[in-house]
């Protein structure tokens, strides 16, 4: 059976007269007998009493039509329901959101997911916190609808840059590179390196330039956690590798901080999402309000 007959046979009940049911569904009588019929056959039973001496169609219901009548009352409420959750996902009155975003990303994007929460407050928004090679192989996935990544994107990926900034060397202030603004990695060759979860894309970018110019990091300890790293520094644990816009946001007088060059890393972080995935209504408007909002995205 089809949505349409139900509805022909719920309105003939309602209105309680063939004139004023076709009348209504803006149909004429013999299209709306035609329907009923059509029902009755696929049902295999009388849902309407013949009038009288059975030469008019009644609108009484049989003991079956009236059952009938109730199940279909139901499913074209759950109809009406349909159009309705499209309608407010549509217009942003309704859905879920679920973003990756790396620990430190998250600190820079909270004034945007602010503003996003601010603009659309019935959006739920669910963030996966994790390194940006874990929520890219996310988004591939499509556990997520958009995720900051590093570096460039891989096939399937759509994204745009939402902040590049140079790698630095930070160490303690009173260390012996205190005095160079510039240092190349090959130099840090003998340094206890504080790297990153293996999730972290950084992790494996800093691994695979210091191999690339003949050595293997001496690594003291591993976290994803940058403040504590940041910490660990201080104290004289050993040399991190982190972005000059995290860096700058240090206590001037506990670190010192040097361009890396030869080679030189950026971080370089992109909003990305996967482009074989039809897009929503409501991630389409967290990108909007991330491109509008890039001088927002900071320490």
């Amino acid at each position: 059976m089809d949505i349409k007959s139900l509805l022909v046979f719920v309105t003939l009940v309602e209105t309680q007269s063939f004139t004023l049911a076709a009348e209504q569904l803006n149909l004429t009588q013999p299209t709306i007998s035609k329907a009923m019929r059509s029902l009755e056959e696929q049902l295999g039973v009388m849902l309407l009493h013949k009038g009288e001496a059975g030469r008019k169609r009644g609108v009484a219901l049989t003991y079956v039509g009236q059952q009938v009548y109730e199940h279909a009352l139901i499913i074209l409420n759950e109809q009406q329901r349909i159009f309705d959750t499209v309608t407010q996902v549509r217009g942003l009155k309704k859905g879920k959101l679920t973003i990756g975003l790396p620990p430190l990303a998250a600190m820079m994007l909270s004034t945007v997911i602010a503003k996003f929460h601010s603009q659309y407050p019935h959006i739920e928004l669910n963030f996966l916190e994790v390194g940006a090679t874990g929520i890219e192989e996310a988004i591939l996935r499509k556990e997520v609808d958009a995720g900051v990544v590093m570096g460039e994107l891989k096939p399937l990926l759509s994204g745009f840059e939402i902040i590049n900034s140079p790698i630095c060397l930070l160490a303690k202030k009173s260390s012996h590179w205190r005095k160079k603004q510039e240092i190349k990695l090959i130099e840090l060759k003998e340094e206890s390196f504080l790297l990153y979860a293996n999730t972290f894309t950084l992790n494996n970018v800093i691994i695979q330039a210091a191999q690339s110019v003949g050595f293997e990091p001496k690594v003291a300890c591993r976290s994803s956690q940058w403040d504590f790293i940041a910490k660990l520094v201080e104290s004289n644990v050993g040399i991190a590798l982190l972005p000059q816009a995290y860096c700058e946001r240090l206590n001037a007088e506990e670190f010192h901080i040097a361009l890396l060059t030869e080679p030189k890393i950026n971080w370089n972080l992109k909003m990305a999402w996967n482009s074989t995935v039809a897009m929503t209504p409501a991630t389409r408007a967290w990108l909007n309000i991330i491109e509008n909002n890039l001088e927002s995205i900071h320490f």
